[in-house]
């Protein structure tokens, strides 16, 4: 970790997306203002040089000149990039949205919601991008073997899960939906967000905050959003959003149904109007309030000052969650007692309910690992599906299989 008074590379890998920008947002807000921010060189890396002109422009636009400097470039030769990393950050979106678009709409032929990180859906997302990866973490483990690397792509549990067994990095797994939902628990009882951050435990995508007593559950159960009152009181504990899709599946696909059209569907729209807003120099641009670029900044001022307030994280599990395999990627607390220290903090134990959801989506995600890591055969990943909390029988997982092998854009 270089000294915070040095300039901190940084390579954003799959740097052309349209909510990149979003990112120099998040860089003004840096915590505890900008003098503490270090000046940075950013290197936004992909495959279309206009693309990745439109977006560094946009970029440099709303960073600004205010504090240490940020110098943007772009580059689409990724092990050139990568030289020098300090931290490496991947959001890169395997066969984009209209892949996005396949994994929400395939699971209803079985009567499935569809969602792009779990269940069926994510699956399939898993099934594509670990493989296409690769190659990039292997240029990442030869070149910057000593960068901090972050990944915020999905599912990002499975995908930070392979990339550390095949290659030994250290990654760390960032999501914005704990912390949200941790941030309004916050709100809500009067506390510091470090504090109910300590009561936090899951997997991405799959967590819950746990109420010191029935009191706390029944303030803050509004909270978990799509969840109805009884089904929250039945698991004890307050979950992600997307906590909906196993507790209430049946209503998550007519929701679906109803709505007509996809996220990606509704994202394309978005992404190529932001493009062309960039393009002619928009200032009064819709925005996809990525959030998890917040996250991700306050995570950078911590790596670099230390932080006794715990963070959400997801590492390599290592017996924090009992029961769970050590190599799943757990979210939980964590401090940063030194700069570039990372110290995980133990987890609440869960209530009954939810810790049998969790280890089934554990075992999900350890047997999805598994079968990549041995080459997809046919048996191994109808095994891993079988294991998913949405899918009900061998038949129907073995159905969903045939579909994605059939189906699933590259």
């Amino acid at each position: 970790m270089p000294p915070v008074a040095m300039t901190v590379r940084l390579v954003i890998l799959g740097g052309s997306g349209a909510s990149t920008p979003e990112l120099a947002d998040a860089l003004r807000a840096w915590p505890g203002g900008a003098g503490r921010r270090p000046p940075l060189e950013i290197a936004l890396v992909g495959r279309s040089v206009e693309r990745l002109a439109v977006v560094a422009a946009e970029f440099r636009r709303r960073v600004g000149d205010e504090g240490p400097t940020v110098a943007v470039d772009v580059a689409t030769e990724r092990r050139a990039a990568l030289e020098g990393a300090d931290v490496v950050l991947n959001q890169v979106r395997v066969g984009g949205l209209a892949a996005r678009h396949f994994d929400e709409t395939f699971p209803r032929d079985f009567g499935l919601p569809g969602e792009e990180t779990i269940g069926p859906g994510g699956f399939a997302n898993a099934l594509r991008t670990v493989p296409a990866l690769r190659s990039t973490w292997q240029d990442v483990a030869a070149i910057a073997s000593r960068a901090l690397v972050v990944n915020l792509t999905n599912p990002s549990g499975i995908v930070s899960a392979a990339a550390s067994l095949e290659y030994g990095l250290p990654i760390v797994s960032v999501c914005d939906s704990p912390v949200t939902l941790c941030g309004a628990i916050a709100a809500r009882l009067g506390r510091g967000a470090g504090e109910v951050h300590r009561a936090y435990a899951g997997l991405n995508h799959a967590g819950w905050w746990v109420p010191a007593s029935a009191e706390e559950l029944a303030a803050t159960a509004d909270l978990a959003s799509g969840q109805d009152a009884g089904a929250v009181a039945a698991v004890a504990a307050v979950g992600l959003p997307y906590a909906r899709y196993y507790l209430h599946p049946d209503r998550a696909l007519a929701a679906q149904l109803a709505a007509g059209e996809t996220r990606a569907r509704q994202l394309e729209r978005l992404q190529a109007d932001l493009l062309t807003g960039y393009a002619a120099g928009a200032t009064d641009l819709p925005r996809r309030a990525a959030a998890w670029y917040g996250v991700i900044v306050a995570f950078l001022d911590a790596w670099l000052h230390g932080s006794a307030e715990p963070l959400l994280l997801g590492l390599p599990n290592q017996g924090r969650l009992q029961a769970l395999p050590d190599e799943v990627y757990a979210e939980g607390p964590v401090t940063l007692p030194a700069p570039g220290r990372l110290e995980p903090l133990p987890m609440p134990r869960l209530p009954p309910l939810a810790a049998t959801l969790l280890t089934r989506h554990a075992a999900f995600e350890a047997l999805t690992v598994e079968a990549l890591r041995a080459g997809s055969p046919r048996l191994a990943l109808v095994r891993a599906l079988l294991a998913n909390p949405l899918v009900t029988s061998h038949d129907q997982a073995a159905g969903l299989v045939d579909a994605i092998q059939a189906g699933s854009p590259s």
